[in-house]
């Protein structure tokens, strides 16, 4: 498996999600201090992800917004076959 590890600005974040994100891949996103593992169903033009959650209890879908919440991340993870992505935003 191949990792890459690349650092965005804050107002990069959207841009790089619209254009290089697809659906069915995996995604895990930390922030504030929640972690939210799941695949790519939908990606909308304003960069608002809708996520099939994984986990043995959760089994639901939800809309995470990336322009709501890209002050408080820590870390994303995108997965794409072989291709692992490890996002950090910095000031």
């Amino acid at each position: 498996m191949e990792k890459k590890h690349i650092a965005l600005k804050e107002d990069e974040l959207v841009d790089y999600i619209l254009k290089n994100f697809q659906e069915n891949a995996l995604l895990e996103i930390s922030y504030n201090r929640v972690f939210v593992p799941g695949k790519i169903l939908n990606i909308d033009e304003d960069a608002v992800i809708t996520l099939q959650l994984k986990g043995k209890i959760m089994n639901q879908r939800v809309d995470i917004g990336f322009d709501e919440i890209k002050e408080e991340l820590v870390e994303i993870i995108y997965t794409l076959g072989e291709q692992v992505t490890v996002i950090t935003i910095t000031d």
